[in-house]
C-alpha cells in the first residue's frame, strides 16, 4: 500500500492573518497541493481548518482516518 506524505504548514505572512497550506514533497522539493482560500484569525484556527481539509482529501480517496 501506497502511503501519501503531506504536510500542514501554518503560515503568518501578515500579523494576525494566518494561512493553512497542505504540500506534498516531491522529490527534494516540496510542492502545495491546497491552501487556505482567505486568512484565519488565530493559528489554532488555521490548523483546524487545515485538518478538516486533510481530513476531505483523505476521504475523498477512500482511505481509513486516523484523525479522531
Amino acid at each position: 500500500m501506497e502511503t501519501e506524505g503531506i504536510a500542514l504548514i501554518v503560515d503568518e505572512p501578515i500579523a494576525g492573518h494566518f494561512y493553512w497550506v497542505l504540500q506534498k514533497q516531491d522529490g527534494s522539493d516540496c510542492r502545495p497541493i491546497d491552501a487556505a482560500e482567505g486568512p484565519m484569525p488565530t493559528y489554532g484556527a488555521a490548523m483546524m481548518a487545515g485538518i478538516a481539509a486533510l481530513q476531505r482529501r483523505q476521504d475523498a480517496r477512500g482511505g481509513v482516518s486516523t484523525l479522531h
